[in-house]
Formats: structure tokens, sequence, C-alpha cells
């Protein structure tokens, strides 16, 4: 049957209406994905014990807190860095939160939807003029400001600092470009010199930030000797603040050749972190910096007067100098460094600039939207893969593994073989500063020495099983290993499920002789127990430690 002539209208509406709704959630698939992908990662990645530098940056700052270091811990350095405003966020988890590292994850995300959003502002100013373009921009920047690459910075509660680093800069480059756009708003001007002055409460390369803002004044032709003397003043003035009572760190040196490939494979990192090619991946950083160079180049010839391309121009200088402070600072570790996931953050912010620089300057032509509907597809394609690590069983080994070396630590366990995976153990130094951190951790209940499943394994020890209320628990130990680094006690693996309460306990004890000598923690998936015993005997595995003696007879209880 034919269709009617006036049915062809109706239908014509129809696909025309289709089509609009495609154009408009199409270009959000990939970065819906990406974004959700990272949240779930997060989740599943997730372990409140604290992370290397966290052992001395968090627990022990608080517990100095409590000892009375009340304000001065929060001036004191953190290796080359002043990180104030992270340790605001250190407070607040600790404060509030246990310190169990959920308020710093979450911050951590929170901090990412700022970055993205922020670059989503400065692409609708660069592009005003092409409102499909902007919308097609902000969907795909998305992709690599929520990548996975960088999730040593989105799983280390330790990090929002990282974060921080380049918002901050980002948002007074902004604050700025907005002012020289309407100068007669003053009080973005007076916003932008204090996100300055922040920004060098971050990491030390956010230092740079009021010379950039000075820079910028100078190069907008809003310039006025009053204007450029009271910046230069707070510049100074926040740079000597700074500097009291500094104390520099000694970095050995590496050879310039080395410091140059490294540069190069920085800027490059996430290329090579995915194809793991050295040159593919100094190609592509000596294409970044070039690029830069070419963008600024644009400026100083007036291929645009628009304030924001300037503010991402000296934001990309802001990049390339943070590259510049780890060629300097961790060349000599090798070059393998320059691809540490927590690089990625700051590379993954300079590609976005720079497809933001470039689109700018090409967004009166037709064929820009095209491109970057294209690149819409490629770059999420290309990333996928990597993007999966978000949704692997790695993260609930990494998990266990971690605490495992906190219950280690909390029963005053010499496995370094464990406790290496959370806190080096090359130096006798290294081994006592951490028991240090852990007595007070213990002394306080702070981070996961406050958990009850902790705080039970420790008051039980040499108790009997009545006293401690614990009874006999199906179980079965699986094995039992010395612990080369303490003889005098042993690494037990295997599983216990209550049965009288229908579920796993969440920490079992190890009896011999009468009295608690261990204690171990459930959640290893046993899929055969789950089979053989219940169906909520899912996550009944266990890991623990035990005194040596007595190691024939050890039987598993549970808590009553």
């Amino acid at each position: 049957m034919s269709t009617s002539n006036a049915e062809k209208p109706i239908m014509r509406a129809e696909a025309q209406t289709f089509t609009s709704v495609l154009r408009i959630i199409l270009p959000w698939l990939a970065p819906a994905f990406f974004i959700g992908s990272t949240i779930i990662g997060a989740v599943k990645w997730f372990s409140p014990v604290p992370f290397w530098d966290m052992w001395d940056g968090t627990l022990q700052f608080y517990a100095g807190r409590l000892q009375g270091n009340r304000w001065l811990a929060f001036l004191e350095q953190a290796n080359e860095h002043r990180i104030i405003l992270t340790k605001v966020l250190f407070w607040i988890d600790y404060r509030f939160f246990q310190g169990l590292s959920h308020f710093l994850i979450a911050a951590n995300i929170v901090l990412m939807f700022a970055l993205w959003l922020t670059l989503c502002f400065i692409a609708r100013a660069l592009t005003s003029e092409n409102q499909r373009l902007s919308y097609l921009c902000n969907a795909l920047i998305a992709v690599p400001c929520f990548s996975w690459l960088q999730a040593e910075n989105i799983n280390w509660g330790y990090q929002s600092q990282f974060y921080m680093a380049y918002l901050l800069p980002l948002l007074a480059l902004f604050s700025m470009a907005r002012w020289v756009h309407e100068p007669g708003r003053r009080v973005r001007f007076v916003v932008a010199v204090l996100l300055g002055m922040l920004s060098t409460v971050t990491m030390a390369n956010g230092l740079l930030t009021p010379v950039l803002l000075i820079a910028m004044l100078a190069l907008s032709g809003q310039s006025t000797i009053r204007r450029m003397l009271s910046l230069i003043c707070v510049a100074v003035l926040t740079f000597a603040a700074w500097a009291y009572h500094y104390h520099a760190l000694p970095h050995a040196g590496a050879p310039f050749r080395t410091m140059m490939k490294f540069l190069l494979m920085f800027f490059g990192a996430p290329i090579g972190f995915m194809f793991h090619n050295d040159v593919l991946t100094m190609l592509v950083g000596a294409a970044a910096i070039f690029s830069a160079i070419y963008l600024a180049v644009q400026w100083t010839r007036g291929a645009t007067r628009n304030p924001a391309f300037l503010a991402l121009v000296l934001f990309a200088v802001h990049i390339g100098a943070a590259g510049a402070a780890a060629t300097i600072s961790r060349a000599n570790f090798g070059l393998d460094a320059a691809l540490a996931g927590r690089y990625e953050t700051p590379i993954m912010l300079l590609y976005c600039v720079l497809l933001l620089l470039f689109v700018h300057l090409h967004r009166v032509h037709t064929a820009t939207t095209a491109v970057v509907a294209t690149l819409s597809v490629f770059i999420p394609l290309m990333l996928f893969t990597s993007q999966l690590a978000a949704f692997s069983l790695a993260g609930r080994e990494n998990a266990l593994q971690r605490a495992r070396a906190a219950l280690a630590l909390n029963l005053d366990i010499d496995d370094r073989d464990s406790i290496a995976h959370v806190y080096p153990q090359e130096t006798e130094d290294q081994r006592r500063q951490l028991r240090r951190v852990v007595n007070n951790g213990i002394r306080y209940n702070l981070s996961v020495f406050g958990l009850p499943e902790m705080r039970s394994a420790r008051e039980a020890m040499g108790k009997t099983p009545a006293s401690a209320k614990l009874s006999a628990c199906d179980s079965a130990i699986d094995s039992v290993k010395p612990i080369t680094s303490d003889p005098a006690h042993v690494r037990l693996t295997g599983w216990a499920f209550d049965a009288k309460a229908h579920r796993v306990p969440k920490v079992i004890f190890f009896v011999s002789d009468g009295v608690v000598t261990g204690a171990g923690l459930t959640g290893t998936d046993r899929q055969d127990m789950q089979m053989a015993i219940d169906k909520a005997a899912v996550k009944t595995g266990f890991e623990g430690y035990a005194s040596a003696k007595g190691k024939d007879s050890i039987s598993v209880f549970c808590p009553e």
C-alpha cells in the first residue's frame, strides 16, 4: 500500500525528530560510559588502608594535631610541596569520616568534574559562534578528563592535591580572562588573584600561577601601572610567605639526554601507557610541545584576541613547567617514571587544551565540526581498552592485599612482603617510622585501626575464647606458611563461615592451647564454599596471622 500524501509530512517530521534526538544523545554515549565506569572503578578499587605517603601525610598529620601540633601541621612540607588545601581535606576526612578515605576518594571525583566543567565553560567561550561545535567539544573532552589512565590519582586519597594543582590555576586564568573581556567587573580580577594565591598551596608548581597572571595582564591590553604593581606585590608577598621556613630537598641529577627523553615521554605519557612504545611516545610528546608553541605564536601574531584563548595558552605553559619540574626531580628514576599514572592527569588536560585551542582557530570552517565529531568516535575507541581496567578483579585483590598489610601492622607482625604493598620496607628507618605512625593510629583508633574488626583483633590476643566471646565455627585452614622476616609468626589461609548466624564474619580468630594467638580477615571469593555450604558463603576465604608456637594445633573461632 502506498503512503498517502497527507502522511508524508508526518513521516518527515518524525524522521527529523528522531535525527535531532540522535544528534543530542549520540555524542554523550561514550562520555557517559567513561564517567560511569570511572565512578564504578573508584568504588571497586577502594581500600580504606592508608597507602604510601598517606601514612605520614594523613594519619600522622592528624595524630600530630591530637598531640598538640594543631596548626603548624598544616604548614609542614610534604616533600618539596606545601599542600595546605589538601591537608584541609585530610582533616575533614579524619575529623568527620573516621579517616577511611571515603571522603577523599569522593573529593577526587568531584575535582575531576570541576576540571571538566571549567573546560566546558572555556569551550563555550571559545566556540560561542557555533553551538553544535561547543556541544561536541564539551562531550569529547569528558573522555580524557575521566580516563582510567589516571587511576593512580582517582584511587589514592592523597592525590586531591594533583587535581587542585591544575584546577585552581585554570580557574584563576579563566577568571582573569573573563575580567579582560569585561574590565568593569573588578570582582573577577580579585577572584583571579585570590585563586592564584591559593594555587601556591596546592603543589609547588602552583607557584607559577601568580607569574602567569602577571603575564596575562601584560599581554591582555588591560595593564596599568597600578594594576601591574599591585599584582607583582601580591606575588612577591605570596612567594615570601610560601618560602618561610622552607627546606629545599636535594634531587639526584640525570644526564641531559635522559632528561630530554623523559620530558618527551612525559608529554606523550598516555600513548606510552597504552602502546608501550618509547619512540612513538616521544614523537607524540614532541608533537604536543610543538603544537603548544605553534598556538602561542598564533596569539602573538594576532590570529585571535579571545582572552580565553590566552588563558588556555598560559595554562599549557603551567603544565609544561610541571613537566619540566618532574623531569628535573624524577628523571634519575628512569624513563618509566615518566609514565606514572599520576602524570596522566595533567597530560590529559593538556590534550584537551590543545584540542580547544585548535578548534577555536578553525571554528568558522565547516569541516571543523566534522573533525570533532570524528574524534568523538576515535578517541573513546582508542581509550576503551584501558578504561575496562576500572572493572578489573585486580581492584578487589589490591584491596585484600592492603587489608592483609594493615592486619599485620595492627598485630605488630613484621610481614615485610605484605607491608611493602602499602609502605616502603627497604630500610630500618622506614620500618621504624611506619611503626611510630601505626602506634599513633592504634593509640587514637584512627583510620583502619579504629575499625571494629581491627580493634577486636588486637583486644582478643592472649585471651581465652570464652573471655573474648568467641565460638567455634565452620572452617578449614588451607595453608600455614612461615614469614621470613618474622619467624615468630606464620601466615594462614583458609575459609570460615558462621552457620549459626548465617553469615561470613569480617574477622576470625586463631586459637591454640586454649588462647587466642592470631586473627584473620575474610573477604576472598570462595565459590566452592558457596556451592558446598551456603549461598551466603561467597567471601568466606581468609588470610591471617598467628603465633608460630602451636601452629600445628590451631582452631578457627568466630565472634559470637
